[in-house]
């Protein structure tokens, strides 16, 4: 279900002729995708009261993000097409009509899937492709303002700490692979070695079977969970009274 809220934007155009600065209200499009944090703790959520108080939040449902410029559907993209002339001349010319980004608001609760976004000219073979699976035809480098404390991952792991995972954890091992994981080990920190290792490791991985994965990962939850038992428990001795 889409929840709209009423966001101001400052525009130098009324109509088709520039006369005065002026904002203009968007009716923008909630997206409740499962990392989303859920009713009043999503900030979206709050987004969406701020801009129309009449509207239902419910306690369980993820506000996950808002934009106001993406699909054709979207107010501020049927605007821009609408009253092409608040681009300015610059912009019009060099993306053809287009408002050259794609405003979003998240306010996330869990890990998003892993994306891996095309470079601009697969991107517009796929979009010609395959319009359903991939709507846009851009590459979409992001740019990303935390408007509040928000910590995530980037990259990889110290290296150090992915050779000592594959020494010590035989499960992950096994969905790497041992010829990819003797790559890496055996790169011996040169640069151009350790990036083809690595990725050679990470195509492994995410390309194992699904069977494998849980079969593997299974095993692991046993194994930490026997180690743990093994473990002896610490008793306190009573001080003296």
């Amino acid at each position: 279900m889409h929840y709209i809220f009423n966001l101001l934007i400052l525009s130098s155009t009324i109509y088709f002729r520039l006369k005065k600065s002026e904002l203009f209200p968007l009716c923008c499009v909630v997206q409740s995708y499962a990392w989303g944090k859920v009713g009043l703790d999503s900030e979206v959520a709050r987004l969406v009261l701020g801009g129309d108080p009449q509207a239902l939040i419910e306690e369980a449902r993820p506000y996950a993000e808002v934009h106001g410029y993406g699909k054709y559907s979207d107010p501020l993209k049927f605007f821009t097409l609408c009253y092409i002339a608040c681009l300015g001349s610059k912009v019009k010319d060099t993306f053809h009509g287009q408002l050259p980004f794609l405003f979003k608001v998240l306010s996330v609760n869990t890990a998003l899937s892993i994306q891996a976004h095309p470079n601009r000219e697969l991107a517009a073979r796929l979009h010609a492709q395959f319009p359903e699976h991939y709507p846009d035809n851009n590459h979409k480098p992001e740019m990303a303002i935390a408007l509040t404390r928000f910590e995530g991952l980037c990259g990889f792991r110290p290296m150090d700490e992915i050779l000592g995972f594959l020494k010590n954890v035989p499960e992950f091992r096994a969905l790497v692979g041992n010829e990819a994981a003797e790559e890496l080990q055996s790169a011996d920190g040169d640069p151009c070695r350790t990036s083809l290792a690595l990725k050679k490791c990470f195509t492994r991985m995410m390309n194992c079977e699904k069977k494998l994965f849980v079969d593997q990962l299974n095993m692991l939850v046993k194994r930490i969970s026997e180690e743990g038992e093994r473990k002896p428990c610490r008793t306190s001795t009573p001080s003296a009274g």
